[in-house]
């Protein structure tokens, strides 16, 4: 899980962010080692186009692909380097054991020959899997699933707040006790209290505490959907999530179905309809999260 954590905050970068970097003017073109570089990495490997990252670094990216694949620079990216400058290419699949995985250089395979570089990204600039994209957003869909419950239990605390004397510390924090027993009782004998905002604000309690209670000992099972272009036609590549409630309990399927917009479950395509129309990072209880960039996890 460590590993999860450290691809989750270093290595997934969006496409469509470091394309509006290079829009806005915010980075300089490449020198041109890392263009001749560039140029035959292009010849070798079909599909791939580049983003300028900085004056000696390219992004490589491609079009059916939510995230880069890695970048290429040409540098002496070493620590504590003695300034000599070598090819790069920088991904998600290399690990450098002369680093740790705190530090980028993991990451990175280094060499003076270009040639060797051009071998070292064919074999580590590869396209993400299913799984993999499942995996890179679950976090993020796992809290917004939570929020659900946190907002629940801070319903709940406010109709404690006008339920329980708000002096009474014992009864704050014990919620199944004695007297919250007897109010129950009143409240489903018909008893008739002297205060009718009483009797609705108890009522109210007894219906949020019964919704904590389900939602905290819930499981919430998703398909993440990734949507995309592909020969003129939409693709749907679907993942089963289990337990996608908790980032690290999740399980995530090694395997995922493709389908078109003909072929998608009329299940799914409902609830990707709503998710379409929120914005990126919004959550719909039981329907799901819009990752954005096309990624969505919807609710099964």
């Amino acid at each position: 899980m460590g590993n999860y954590k450290t691809l989750q905050l270093c290595l997934h970068t969006r496409v469509s962010t470091v394309k509006e970097a290079e829009q806005e003017g915010r980075v300089d073109g490449p020198c041109f080692a890392v263009m001749e570089l560039r140029d035959k990495l292009t010849s070798a490997m079909r599909g791939l186009h580049f983003v300028n990252r900085d004056k000696k670094s390219l992004w490589v990216c491609r079009a059916d692909q939510p995230y880069c694949l890695g970048w290429i620079g040409y540098g002496d990216y070493r620590r504590g380097g003695d300034g000599t400058e070598m090819y790069v290419v920088h991904a998600r699949t290399i690990s450098n054991g002369k680093y740790g995985d705190h530090n980028e250089q993991h990451y990175m395979k280094m060499s003076t020959n270009i040639d060797m570089a051009l071998r070292n990204c064919k074999k580590f600039l590869r396209v993400y899997s299913p799984s993999e994209i499942a995996r890179s957003r679950l976090r993020d869909a796992s809290n917004a699933v939570d929020t659900v419950v946190s907002k629940a239990k801070e319903e709940l605390s406010r109709l404690h707040e006008k339920v329980i004397d708000a002096q009474s510390s014992y009864y704050r924090t014990n919620r199944n006790s004695a007297l919250l027993n007897e109010l129950k009782h009143l409240l489903t004998t018909g008893h008739e209290f002297v205060d009718p905002t009483f009797r609705e604000n108890l009522s109210s309690f007894f219906t949020t505490m019964d919704e904590v209670a389900s939602l905290s000992n819930r499981s919430v099972p998703m398909w993440f959907v990734r949507v995309y272009e592909r020969m003129g036609q939409q693709m749907f590549d679907v993942t089963a999530i289990d337990k996608a409630e908790s980032a690290w309990n999740a399980t995530v399927s090694d395997e995922a179905e493709r389908y078109t917009a003909e072929t998608l479950p009329d299940e799914i395509m409902q609830k990707l309809s709503v998710l379409n129309i929120l914005r990126a990072d919004d959550f719909v209880d039981d329907v799901g999260f819009n990752a954005g960039e096309g990624m969505f996890y919807v609710v099964r």
